[in-house]
């Protein structure tokens, strides 16, 4: 399904600092576009883009959402983090461990480590399901070479919290790429009356009111917004 575009050139939570001063504009100008256009500026006009604009401003923030992925990150990290050691140590064992179901090379270590080493988690979980099965067949040699219940629970719980997490970012991250575009919405349908401001506000005074004119350019309102933000 194609991603909705935004139809502005602003920043997203520029949008609707901009729709504001559109607005008081309109507002004190309204007779203005009402003799211009009184079939399109009517006193629903106003009630509409206000409806408009409350729906905008109510809209989830971009950094909330990003905060929200970088949770799962941290999480995620915090698997990598404790694993090397893990593997470290099961390495040390199974090399001595006799007998063995599969090849020491095959047991799933190196295959573990080099998914993790790469970033790579839907690798890093099939050879940590493989390496899990592996010890579970190999449990009698390996408790012989001193591998506890504690330290097999160690790599299992390491396992469940990796599919835990990443089955949880990648819902998070759907939901989000749908709430993006539903936002996408939302602020498009804010910027249709806005356009229709911004071009009969020039029709009406691009030739008669240099001061009114800047009032419904894009550009002016937009450096405006970013002045008061860098002021605040």
């Amino acid at each position: 399904m194609e991603r909705v575009k935004p139809d502005f050139s602003c920043r997203i939570d520029e949008l609707v600092p901009l729709a504001r001063l559109l607005r008081v504009s309109y507002v004190r100008d309204q007779a203005d576009f009402q003799a211009l256009l009184p079939a399109d500026y009517t006193a629903a006009f106003l009630t509409d883009y206000d409806q408009r604009l409350a729906a905008a401003d109510e809209l989830e923030a971009t950094s909330v959402q990003v905060a929200k992925r970088m949770v799962f990150t941290e999480r995620i990290h915090q698997v990598y983090q404790q694993l090397p050691q893990a593997l470290d140590f099961l390495a040390a064992r199974v090399r001595r461990a006799t007998p063995l179901t599969v090849p020491a090379d095959r047991f799933g270590i190196e295959q573990a480590r080099r998914a993790r080493n790469h970033d790579d988690h839907p690798g890093l979980e099939a050879a940590l399901k493989t390496l899990l099965q592996n010890i579970a067949a190999n449990s009698a040699a390996l408790a012989q070479r001193g591998q506890q219940p504690t330290d097999t629970q160690q790599l299992q719980d390491l396992y469940d919290s990796l599919v835990q997490e990443t089955t949880a970012q990648g819902s998070q991250m759907s939901q989000q790429k749908g709430h993006t575009d539903d936002n996408m919405t939302v602020l498009n349908a804010l910027y249709a009356p806005m356009k229709h401001l911004f071009d009969d506000g020039k029709a009406l005074y691009a030739r008669s009111d240099k001061a009114k004119y800047e009032d419904y350019t894009f550009a002016q309102l937009l450096k405006r917004v970013r002045r008061e933000r860098n002021e605040q």
